[in-house]
């Protein structure tokens, strides 16, 4: 299949390598025109852990391979999702007929929609031929060509299946579901998560905290997505359990990252910027904070994880809230 991939970051371009030695025509698409370039002309690692790009990987940040193309697949950050697709609709250009797939994690800021549901309001009438893949997935595995696998997800199981066929090889096994809701909740929220773990590494506290952390996260991870429309089973599988654990214990994890180095004692723009890439949850954790403040969901990590990254208050003093909370059952 002809395929243009949006957003060559760490994973839009693992994603586009990874297609390409599948057997597809792969563009990958990069907003940036000079890093374009230079990627193009190069073919260096586009990330710190990453490998080499391969010699036939097309990069541009031209136009011209949507046209043509039968498949999109989003990997840009979540909250340039909107942008980008009003971007190619103001370029002419139609995802009628295409697949559409979206490696993208996150939930829309004040909107508070899944990223499938950002490309349907942009381009109106595509949600069945919408795809979520979502997983335990770190890029910097995945371009090693370590065992990983992933889900996914489209209300038309037709959608599933033929994004499945499309990444399916030795190391890179794909599960189909339905239920694209739960899918793209885990992906999104399990980021915040991972931050209040980086917070538990960053204060120096031990296993303990972490699996208290990574346990009664999943359970509020699954609360919120059935609130939201998802199914509860979604949630102990690789788009939820898997992907809570490997993003809240990897060196990898970026959200764990910053996560630690608030807890080190930096302070937000400190600990982004010491990253030089994107976090995710840290927006992620303001649509988290929002859902359960309109839904009434009890989310107390959610809330104190809120609280510490745009209120001020000490990530200690947020421990102490949750270890006091009045007891209740399991």
């Amino acid at each position: 299949m002809k395929i243009t991939v949006l957003g060559a970051g760490s994973w839009g371009a693992t994603l586009a390598a990874l297609l390409l030695e599948n057997g597809h025509d792969v563009t990958l698409w990069e907003f940036d025109k000079q890093r374009a370039q230079d990627l193009q002309s190069r073919k260096i690692k586009p990330f710190k852990a990453g490998v080499d790009l391969p010699e036939k990987l097309v990069i541009t940040s031209d136009f011209y391979s949507f046209k043509d193309s039968k498949g999109i697949l989003f990997a840009v950050p979540s909250q340039f999702m909107r942008s980008t697709c009003a971007l190619l609709k103001s370029e002419g250009i139609s995802l009628d007929g295409k697949l559409i797939m979206s490696a993208t994690k996150g939930i829309e800021n004040r909107t508070l929609l899944r990223m499938s549901e950002v490309i349907n309001e942009v381009f109106p009438g595509t949600y069945e031929n919408i795809a979520a893949i979502s997983g335990p997935s770190h890029a910097e595995e995945v371009c090693r060509k370590m065992p990983t696998a992933v889900t996914s997800a489209s209300v038309n199981l037709e959608t599933a299946e033929k994004c499945r066929v499309l990444f399916m090889n030795e190391y890179f096994r794909v599960y189909n579901q339905s239920d694209i809701i739960g899918v793209e909740t885990g992906a999104a929220l399990k980021n915040v998560f991972a931050i209040a773990s980086g917070i538990v590494d960053g204060l120096k506290y031990g296993d303990n905290t972490k699996a208290a952390i990574v346990s009664r996260g999943l359970k509020e991870l699954a609360r919120i997505g059935v609130a939201l429309g998802g199914k509860e089973q979604t949630f102990y599988g690789l788009s939820g359990a898997g992907d809570l654990m490997v993003t809240c214990f990897s060196r990898h994890s970026r959200n764990r990252a910053v996560g630690q180095a608030i807890g080190e004692g930096k302070s937000l723009k400190e600990a982004q910027d010491s990253l030089g890439m994107v976090a995710e949850g840290v927006a992620n954790s303001v649509s988290a904070y929002e859902i359960g403040q309109k839904m009434k969901v009890e989310l107390p990590i959610i809330n104190e994880v809120h609280a510490i990254l745009f209120e001020g208050k000490n990530p200690l003093e947020a421990v102490n809230a949750l270890m006091t909370r009045e007891p209740k059952h399991e």
